[in-house]
């Protein structure tokens, strides 16, 4: 036996470009990728090697009591509510911005709804204007980018919430934000401060590259002379699919603080919020975007999913979002009080404790709310399978369930599971406010995370925090720079 990748040559020679992204047919369908690091032995470490550590001596739930007076405090005593970027939010959970790719599209309004009444933050990722339209749909069953941001605010929960809405290069040569800013229907909104532009810098599983898309031919001749890159060329060349491209954009420090001061400038009455990757100058980027006076920075691990991403990227490409949380927590050691935003493979009410305990500010999930929303009758024998890729057996199901209301309530459901096991565990800390989570509260299971971070290890007394250091031994995973 030998593990040399005879089919993988063999698919790669067959389907030739087609092969290098992780479908199986013609157009991009429902698709839940990132990387997998549980297929094979783990490569890196997680979340998962990092434990909450409840302490038997509670001065904190002591303190609780006097307030209540007449009882102890249990879970529900737990104050969820967090200021993140500029806006006040019911839990430290964003819906991450999601863009263009279609079986995203279809339920983006429902969770637009969910996201608005349960008083939580809603992201609009990049392309969406230029693929089903500003305000007049491209697809009548497809909305627009007014559709998500009007359902959204027509569903607010007072107090709470807010729209973070990216522009990458192919919008701002439509001028997206420009138009954004001075359309009626939103000007309230933007005075109250309720609207952020969210500078996209890059994502977690294809840092560094762009967007990526297989789109059919009547798209890719409308997205050609916008600006997009797309193969083969669809006047020259007629067959059922293309690849579409969109440029990665070119930064260096002096370009992120000149952008950032000039949205400042130019749009006054906005949040400004950066969406970038796991790069190895993480550090240095925080202390430029803290320096600028950026309100939220969101930073998308390597294990970040995405609609369409070269399977290359996926398995090999940034670093984990451990490394990631690692970097703000050394930002949060510098005096750094910026708010921080972590997202990759996050799904789990104890993935959002641990996250906040080591520097934090909240998460953003992406495929949580994709999956949620597609939680149906029969999601599980379709959702996540790789037959579900296939056009006929795609067709059949959105024939069978098409998206509906029902989307709402699925997104609401899951979202309540989150709010349940945070203030649990929370609560099991000693402690009734998530600004008064620590490093004090986790210990590590995985020596050479306890180092870089500095953390108790489980099975030892505590480690002397490093730096420049490799996360996992022997096992050759990414160094940490910070």
């Amino acid at each position: 036996m030998t593990d040399y990748p005879y089919e993988e040559i063999i698919e790669r020679a067959r389907k030739g470009r087609k092969s290098i992204y992780p479908t199986r047919d013609e157009t991009s369908r429902f698709s839940v990728f990132g990387a997998d690091i549980y297929g094979k032995s783990r490569r890196f470490p997680t979340l998962d090697d990092i434990l909450l550590a409840p302490p038997q001596f509670t001065p904190h739930r002591l303190e609780k009591s006097y307030d209540l007076i007449f009882r102890e405090p249990f879970y529900r005593d737990v104050n969820t509510d967090r200021i993140i970027g500029g806006f006040k939010t019911t839990l430290p959970i964003i819906q991450a911005s999601m863009g263009s790719p279609e079986d995203w599209n279809v339920v983006s309004t429902y969770s637009a709804r969910a996201c608005a009444e349960l008083g939580l933050i809603y992201g609009i990722g990049e392309n969406v204007a230029a693929t089903w339209g500003y305000d007049t749909r491209t697809d009548p069953k497809q909305p627009s980018l007014m559709d998500r941001i009007l359902t959204y605010f027509e569903h607010r929960k007072e107090g709470y919430g807010g729209v973070v809405i990216q522009q990458n290069e192919e919008d701002a040569t439509s001028e997206l934000w420009n138009r954004l800013y001075s359309d009626p229907r939103i000007t309230d909104f933007m005075h109250e401060g309720l609207i952020a532009f969210e500078i996209k810098a890059g994502q977690g599983a294809k840092s560094g590259i762009g967007g990526e898309k297989i789109v059919d031919r009547d798209t890719a001749l409308r997205l050609q002379d916008k600006g997009y890159i797309i193969y083969p060329d669809p006047e020259v060349v007629e067959q059922e699919s293309y690849e579409r491209h969109s440029s990665p954009d070119i930064f260096t420090a002096d370009i992120i603080k000149n952008r950032i001061l000039k949205l400042r400038n130019d749009y006054p009455r906005t949040r400004i919020w950066l969406k970038t990757g796991p790069y190895r100058d993480l550090s240095e980027l925080i202390r430029v975007a803290a320096e600028a006076g950026v309100d939220a920075l969101v930073v998308d691990g390597k294990e970040g999913g995405t609609g369409m991403s070269p399977t290359a990227s996926l398995q090999h490409l940034g670093l984990p979002t451990l490394s990631c949380l690692h970097a703000m927590y050394q930002a949060r050691k510098e005096g750094i009080t910026t708010s921080f935003v972590l997202s990759g493979r996050i799904s789990e009410g104890s993935q959002v404790v641990k996250a906040l305990a080591l520097g934090a500010d909240g998460v953003a999930l992406g495929r949580p709310f994709l999956i949620a929303a597609n939680s149906y009758p029969l999601a599980k024998l379709f959702v996540g399978k790789e037959f579900y890729k296939s056009k006929i057996i795609k067709r059949l199901a959105r024939f069978v369930v098409k998206p509906s209301e029902r989307s709402v309530q699925y997104i609401s459901n899951y979202i309540e599971t989150l709010r349940l096991e945070i203030q649990l565990l929370v609560s099991s800390l000693g402690k009734y406010s998530l600004d008064l989570l620590s490093d004090e509260d986790v210990i590590s299971t995985e020596q050479r995370v306890a180092q870089v971070f500095g953390l108790k290890d489980s099975f030892g007394p505590l480690s002397t925090p490093q730096t420049d250091i490799d996360l996992i031994d022997q096992r050759g995973y990414t160094e940490i720079t910070g």
